[in-house]
């Protein structure tokens, strides 16, 4: 398999899978700040705010045959050194944009695709790391 393909078709998905969140933040009131966002070589995916938070979002699309396929979640491949990228591109965000009275949030959206590329499902954690890396409670919410 040509590994360029994987590439792009990996892109594709998380390319649907980001808008897909996008448009669930809006509905929520979110306003997206960044999509995309990069700072010394780390990258998030989307930054976003509501009355109460600047959200830290890290979208993790799979197809829905992986669903039923691995016993894992979208979420865990957010693993220690990812977590330590989104937030080391935080800080860089934090001081380039200023002080804000908000707090940070780092949120992690698990998105589910069809064969044909549509959303089928979209489990958005909020809180799902900390800046000290801990886990907190995830929930399901489409």
């Amino acid at each position: 398999m040509n590994i360029l393909k994987v590439l792009t078709e990996k892109r594709i998905k998380g390319n649907i899978g980001e808008a897909g969140v996008c448009k669930l933040l809006k509905k929520r009131k979110y306003k997206i700040l960044e999509r995309n966002y990069v700072a010394d070589g780390h990258e998030i995916d989307i930054i976003a705010e509501n009355k109460e938070y600047i959200c830290f979002i890290e979208v993790k699309a799979r197809s829905e045959n992986a669903k039923n396929t691995y016993n894992t979640r979208p979420s865990d491949a957010v693993d220690a050194k990812k977590r330590s990228s989104i937030i080391s591109a935080a800080r860089v965000y934090a001081s380039v944009c200023g002080s804000s009275r908000k707090k940070f949030r780092f949120d992690v959206a698990e998105v589910y695709l069809d064969e044909e590329k549509n959303i089928k499902e979209i489990n958005y954690l909020e809180g799902a790391f900390t800046a000290d890396h801990d886990k907190r409670t995830r929930f399901k919410s489409t």
